[in-house]
């Protein structure tokens, strides 16, 4: 779980328009399969699952990419593209992005799924 705190210290903090929503990708996100390191180097991931230097977990059994919030701790839902879900003995972590580009790493807790359409 150490990595999730890491990668989480990362995260940006600017905010985006409310109500701007960023394209749903045709390319450049990781579906069905764990993330590798190729992928990070695209941009196509935002996180890589190790333990003990070696693929840790599952891809989770939602449809990526697609629409979702990001509950921000203010309680602000940011609109933000799913392009990475994978599951562990925690739970489900998200990799997505906002219209401005900026990448965020998520739990289940702090994401609310929309699918392939918006409000």
């Amino acid at each position: 779980m150490r990595w999730l705190a890491a990668l989480l210290a990362l995260v940006p903090s600017t905010n985006s328009a409310a109500g701007e929503w960023p394209p749903l990708p045709k390319s450049g996100f990781v579906s069905g399969r764990l993330a590798t390191e190729a992928d990070l180097k695209r941009g196509d991931a935002i996180f890589h699952s190790l333990v003990d230097g070696k693929p840790s977990g599952s891809p989770a059994r939602i449809h990526v990419p697609q629409f979702a919030h990001l509950i921000e701790e203010n309680g602000a839902r940011r609109p933000v593209v799913v392009i990475q879900a994978e599951t562990n003995e925690q739970g489900t972590v998200f990799g997505v992005k906002d219209v401005q580009g900026n990448e965020y790493v998520a739990t289940e807790a702090e994401v609310i799924l929309l699918g392939s359409s918006h409000p």
